[in-house]
């Protein structure tokens, strides 16, 4: 089994101007399919969101050996994509 770079980030509002002019895909399943797709080059986890939903989408990104950033929470995890609501996990593609 691959192992993923695990990094927490907080508080870092630079990183989210510069990713916001990045495409992302939003939601778990969706991040799911784009890890196993191979459309995925990092994955972004909330740290408030479920444990059943975060485990799974940890598991695949170590499967296949990419990045996994956390963020404080879902509310901010939404804003760094450009949305109005809250996301548990996104996907940057490459």
């Amino acid at each position: 089994m691959y192992r993923c770079a695990l990094k927490y980030l907080k508080g870092e509002k630079n990183m989210f101007d510069s990713l916001n002019e990045k495409s992302f895909i939003i939601g778990t399943k969706q991040v799911k399919n784009a890890i196993k797709s191979g459309k995925a080059s990092k994955i972004y986890i909330a740290l408030d969101c479920d444990p059943e939903i975060s485990e799974p989408v940890k598991q695949l990104a170590q499967t296949y050996n990419l990045s996994v950033s956390f963020i404080e929470t879902r509310k901010e995890l939404g804003q760094m994509c450009g949305i109005d609501v809250k996301a548990a996990c996104a996907a940057q593609t490459l």
